[in-house]
């Protein structure tokens, strides 16, 4: 798998980040670009530290590393192979499984296969846009999970809802939320979280949308003709997206992660220069996670405010 950014080549990554020490560089600019507060008392004044870049708080005597409090931070790997997983996941446009990454970089499968959700935690939506104009809205089923609970296969649907604003002149954006069932509580997650009340909303026969038309007047159920869809753009989309889950993960057994990194990469096709450097300023402001956080957490983006 080629990578496809147009201005940052595999070559010029190798030349910008030739060794940890450049990474880490890069990550104490980045971090701390306007201006240092201490993690623990805000204050504002520190003092170099033994390490390199580190800094430590001349109030409380607190040392933090570029990586602390990072996506990054606790990592028992080298450095640079974190950025290079970072380009990899940024800019393959059919993604890269971690068995992939495994093999490129010599790491165990479940150590990529960590770090690979963590920079998929990085690519979800902060909420600051609501869909506002012509709106479609549909549920789709995008395979099933077979899981094992006191001794018994179980079998369970892996349900998801997308919404997809339409524009006179080019596409709109697309959001994707994953859900337990198709009843009007789930289905309301992502109009709460992504639909402006105002919005001309469309959705498919479903009839749990009925029951959101108070809170939203612009929705309107639309029945399905037979060999028509009503939602076709969003339709679309969900078989994109379920083509790419089956092409090159198999399966998603958490399925929030993949939605967020199939849309972020959607909704951002046009800046595919910048992709690798945006996604690493996300990684940098946004808190650490372990792996009991990727998964039992619930997907948000939280933001730390270094200001």
């Amino acid at each position: 798998m080629e990578a496809i950014s147009k201005s940052l080549s595999l070559f010029d990554f190798q030349q910008l980040f030739p060794d940890d020490e450049s990474c880490l560089k890069y990550l104490s600019d980045k971090k701390w670009k306007d201006g240092y507060s201490c993690h623990r008392c805000h204050k504002k004044k520190y003092c170099r530290s033994v390490k390199k870049y580190d800094r430590r708080c001349t109030a409380c005597g607190y040392i933090e590393s570029p990586k602390a409090n990072t996506l990054f931070h606790h990592m028992k790997f080298s450095l640079q192979k974190a950025f290079y997983i970072v380009y990899l996941v940024s800019t393959n446009k059919r993604g890269i499984a971690s068995t992939e990454l495994s093999r490129k970089l010599g790491l165990r499968q479940k150590t990529c296969w960590l770090f690979k959700h963590k920079v998929m935690q990085a690519m979800a939506s902060r909420k600051k846009y609501s869909l506002s104009n012509e709106v479609e809205v549909m549920t789709c089923e995008l395979g099933v999970n077979r899981i094992v609970k006191d001794g018994i296969k179980i079998e369970k649907k892996k349900l998801a809802v997308l919404a997809h604003e339409k524009k006179s002149k080019g596409r709109g954006k697309t959001y994707g939320h994953k859900v337990d069932n198709l009843s009007a509580k789930e289905l309301n997650v992502i109009l709460n979280d992504h639909v402006d009340k105002s919005a001309h909303i469309k959705t498919n026969g479903w009839h749990g949308f009925a029951a959101l038309q108070n809170k939203y007047p612009g929705l309107k159920t639309v029945i399905c003709k037979k060999g028509k869809r009503p939602v076709v753009m969003t339709y679309r989309i969900s078989c994109g997206l379920l083509h790419w889950i089956r092409g090159i993960h198999g399966h998603a057994e958490l399925l929030q992660y993949y939605l967020d990194e199939y849309f972020f990469r959607l909704n951002r096709c046009d800046m595919e220069d910048g992709l690798f450097l945006h996604l690493l300023d996300r990684m940098i402001k946004h808190e650490p996670r372990t792996y009991y956080d990727i998964v039992n957490f619930t997907p948000k983006a939280l933001f730390i405010d270094y200001s």
